[in-house]
């Protein structure tokens, strides 16, 4: 079957909402730590090992980096939180462009939470959970425990037992950018958003 997600080409980075692309279509927000390996993801998704830049340090990215997948549908990379390399001043400024964007954006329908396996649900993890049902209640968070490979199997379900117990949710995915495990069940669950 054909990867929708292979057509996904970068817009534009944003740094304040006014330069925001249109409030149509579908968008769902990437986010995680610094280190959780999220872009990796969103490349084995879109199977382009260089559409979204890895770099070997962590929290380099600083602007909200939008991805057409088609007409319907654009993936928002946001900065990692823990934000490795980032100045306070600058969390700071994201602060009121992400109250907005998640208060006002009508096309925002879910935020894709990528935590490493290996340290599920670190308390910036809950932080960003509760933030984003703080501003937005109706949006559906995904959870997705990346690095799989990095654990055995059942590791791997003490992990996502935990979070299901936790978070109170069964929205929870296990993936694996290294060996492709899981990223196909996640691609189909972010097609259902269009």
């Amino acid at each position: 079957m054909k990867n929708t997600l292979r057509e996904t080409k970068f817009i534009k980075g944003v740094t304040s909402y006014k330069s925001l692309p249109q409030d149509e279509g579908v968008e769902i927000v990437l986010a995680g730590r610094s280190n959780a390996g999220k872009s990796s993801a969103l490349n084995a998704l879109c199977e382009n090992p260089k559409l979204a830049r890895i770099s070997k340090t962590p929290g380099r990215t600083t602007e909200a980096n939008f991805f057409e997948v088609n007409t319907e549908l654009r993936l928002v990379d946001l900065p990692g939180y823990g934000y490795a390399k980032s100045t306070k001043k600058k969390i700071n400024n994201w602060a009121p462009f992400l109250d907005e964007y998640f208060v006002k954006r009508n096309c925002l329908k879910a935020a894709v939470l990528f935590m490493d396996i290996r340290h599920p649900l670190k308390d910036s993890d809950r932080a960003f959970a509760d933030y984003c049902l703080g501003l937005a209640p109706n949006l559906e968070i995904v959870y997705v425990l990346t690095k799989a490979d990095k654990l055995k199997k059942n590791e791997q379900n003490k992990a996502v037992f935990f979070l299901e117990s936790f978070m109170n949710t069964s929205n929870v995915w296990v993936i694996s950018s290294l060996n492709g495990f899981g990223i196909e069940s996640l691609r189909n669950k972010l097609l259902k958003f269009i």
